[in-house]
């Protein structure tokens, strides 16, 4: 796949597989140290990343905002 330098649709992420796991992406994450490319995650994968930079920068209250961010994905799912 040809690297991503614009964001993706709300339409156009769906058709992409996730970067992490190859399920349907309904994310997109944008690393500076990979060039600024978008990447498609799933929201699974979403999740765990948030966590991992949550805990990396030691933000306080880590589950609560946690979840959170869950029950906000799933208003936008629904």
């Amino acid at each position: 796949m040809r690297p991503r330098y614009i964001p993706y649709t709300l339409k156009g992420i769906k058709r992409v597989p996730c970067a992490r796991c190859g399920k349907p992406s309904t994310q997109q994450w944008r690393v500076c140290a990979d060039f600024n490319q978008y990447r498609g995650v799933c929201t699974d994968c979403d999740i765990e990343i948030n966590a991992m930079v949550l805990n990396f920068m030691r933000v306080p209250d880590v589950e609560k905002k946690l979840v959170a961010y869950r029950q906000r994905l799933r208003k936008l799912a629904a």
